[in-house]
């Protein structure tokens, strides 16, 4: 997939200092036992299956349903990981669904409406590939500054901690073990592996850190009997995934121009992700390149809204496997790429990487979400001396926070689908973000201008 943008630029490439010093850069070739290895390690990071099952467990799909949505979300994340490490935005990221959508699926499936849904989510994607096609998407990223992205970026990471410490103490609050030593163990050594193995500067077990920590985190949950592969026999050999599963397309006003505006956040989210890694690999990324990889994040949208599963983007957490094993090989994402696309046609192997103990998928997820909220600090940091931008990043990021913080005390009070939009932070902050952005900054530059002409 191209795009056609009639005029292209180019952000400069940052100093040497922005820059990490790479063990493979974006375009080396790892030897093939590597490629694969560092490949399963970033799929691990990724674990794109926890959303799914997630929105089908709160938001009460039957088993049939489940299954079709992680058959699908491993579909729509193999392709369009594959198609943008190889032909568009040209970057190690992986693609996954974004949290973006979640409030609003589990909403949707608990009302009957994932059909209205699906249509939202297809129509808002197929807006967004438009606007990347035609080089729209050119104008609209001028409001997407450092102190737009930068905040988005800071938002996820410190949105993803909640989701990360869940995991960490066990997965489930109700459950009787929760923060039990027995539960905790696993994962302060997970975490403490990738932590370690991170500080040497060198060498195979700074690279194969994830890898490592998982070996040791499995190990200690077998010992606690944490460790349960019993759904690997339950599940199928083989499986397709289902074209249009929730029923024929249903249009909602409401429901689609939520989407479209969940759509904004994902490629604000998207937009901070490739700047971000081309900031940590010294690479030049164009207009165009950007212009591709939303179009990429569209697509894979398309894809996964029309077989049941919902919007994709580009993952943050897997710049942290970046940032902390200084492996950047585009090369490497395919392998991820295409383990996941495998995946989705064979359920009993997902079966054992969704077996994963939850303390272990925080231990892993830790030093991963962490990585992100120093990337977001580090783009504000580009901006600290400009006053207003300051002022959009200060404001949204607390809008970000303190906004679904309210809950229902708020949520209750507004229109039912701002009312969902609330309670989202990275909407909300993202939201902010480009409003205050044009009214603070791009409006009065605008007036400014006309003024001395």
């Amino acid at each position: 997939m191209t795009t056609t943008t009639p005029a292209t630029t180019t952000v400069p490439a940052p100093s040497r200092e922005a820059s990490l010093d790479l063990v493979h850069g974006i375009d080396d070739k790892p030897p093939l036992p590597r490629t694969l290895l560092l490949g399963v390690q970033q799929l691990l990071v990724s674990n794109v299956w926890l959303d799914p099952l997630f929105i089908a467990g709160v938001g009460g799909l039957s088993s049939g349903l489940a299954t079709s949505l992680v058959t699908v979300t491993f579909l729509a994340a193999g392709l369009a990981t594959l198609v943008q490490t190889t032909k568009l935005v040209r970057l190690p990221i992986v693609e996954g669904p974004s949290s973006a959508f979640d409030a609003m699926a589990i909403a949707a499936a608990k009302s009957g409406q994932l059909a209205a849904a699906t249509t939202g989510l297809v129509i808002g994607a197929a807006l967004v590939l438009l606007a990347s096609v035609t080089g729209a998407l050119r104008h609209i990223r001028k409001v997407f500054t450092p102190a737009v992205t930068g905040t988005v970026m800071l938002l996820v990471g410190l949105l993803l901690a909640q989701f990360t410490f869940l995991e960490f103490f066990g997965g489930d609050s109700t459950a009787a073990d929760f923060a039990s030593p027995a539960v905790v163990l696993p994962a302060v050594a997970t975490c403490a592996t990738v932590v370690v193995c991170g500080f040497l500067k060198r060498g195979d077990l700074r690279m194969y850190s994830f890898l490592v920590a998982l070996v040791v985190g499995d190990a200690l949950a077998a010992c606690t009997g944490r460790l349960d592969f019993s759904a690997v026999g339950d599940a199928a050999w083989f499986a397709l995934p289902t074209f249009l599963p929730y029923g024929a397309l249903d249009f909602d006003p409401a429901l689609t121009v939520t989407m479209v505006v969940i759509f904004l956040a994902a490629v604000a989210e998207a937009v901070g992700c490739y700047e971000t890694t081309a900031e940590l690999t010294g690479e030049r990324l164009s207009d165009r390149r950007v212009a591709n990889g939303v179009a990429g994040e569209a697509g894979g949208s398309l894809v996964s809204g029309l077989f049941g599963g919902f919007g994709t983007t580009a993952y943050a957490q897997n710049l942290g496997v970046v940032r902390l094993t200084r492996v950047a090989s585009r090369h490497t994402v395919r392998v991820t790429a295409l383990v996941l696309i495998a995946l989705a046609f064979l359920p009993k192997a997902a079966a054992v990487l969704v077996a994963t103990p939850a303390p272990v998928v925080g231990g892993l997820f830790l030093p991963a979400a962490g990585s992100v909220v120093f990337a977001g600090i580090t783009i504000l940091a580009r901006v600290r001396d400009d006053d207003r931008a300051v002022l959009v990043a200060v404001l949204a990021v607390m809008a970000g926070l303190g906004v679904p913080g309210l809950g229902a005390a708020l949520t209750d009070r507004l229109p039912g689908v701002v009312g969902d939009l609330a309670g989202q932070g990275i909407v909300v902050g993202t939201v902010a973000a480009v409003l205050l952005q044009v009214l603070l900054v791009q409006l009065p530059g605008w007036v400014r201008a006309r003024s001395a002409t």
